[in-house]
């Protein structure tokens, strides 16, 4: 019977064990899981924050975007309403240069206003008899354009037949009072 006694009792302290490691292994468990909800918790609030700065740079990004957009929409509109002033300028000076060199055309045509100009001051100064001042004026005109160009004979930005007329009738009026201007200079 001791026998029977003894071994009971040795089979007592053997639960005892298994309780204790059990009991050791729950709180284990139960650590384990609190420890990777912790984890989680933790990873889940960095992911939040990483999209939470996504989305403000992509708000950023869409805002530039639209800026730029409006940006692109008003040089749209300045540019349309420049090509449609180049057009109507175009047609205001209705010669074929205009039609590929605006700058070109309006700089001819202010020459051209320059020389009706100056042929207009030779000629008031001729019909006043002020034929050195005429001469002078002459002597610059034809300095300052070439006296090709002023005749039309110039390959390149020769003037209209209209310049080209007037030029004519002041050259030969300046050569047909030069031989009196220079006798009334030998007489003096």
């Amino acid at each position: 019977m001791e026998e029977q006694k003894n071994t009971p009792e040795h089979n007592k302290p053997e639960k005892k064990l298994s309780r204790t490691t059990l009991t050791f292994y729950i709180v284990g468990l139960f650590s384990v899981a609190i420890a990777l909800i912790l984890i989680s918790y933790i990873a889940q609030a960095r992911a939040d924050r990483q999209v939470d700065t996504l989305t403000d740079q992509l708000t950023e990004q869409q805002t530039v975007a639209q800026g730029a957009t409006q940006k692109v929409e008003e040089l749209q509109i300045q540019y349309d309403q420049l090509t449609k002033v180049v057009e109507e300028l175009r047609i205001l000076i209705g010669t074929d240069e205009a039609q590929t060199d605006i700058v070109g055309a309006v700089t001819q045509m202010e020459e051209e206003r320059e020389v009706y100009a100056s042929l207009a001051h030779i000629n008031a100064q001729l019909l006043a008899g002020n034929n050195s001042d005429a001469k002078a004026e002459y002597d610059t005109l034809v300095s300052q354009y070439g006296e090709e160009r002023l005749l039309g004979n110039a390959q390149e930005d020769s003037f209209d037949s209209d310049i080209n007329i007037l030029f004519t009738a002041a050259k030969e009026q300046i050569e047909a009072v030069e031989p009196q201007y220079g006798s009334t200079e030998t007489e003096e």
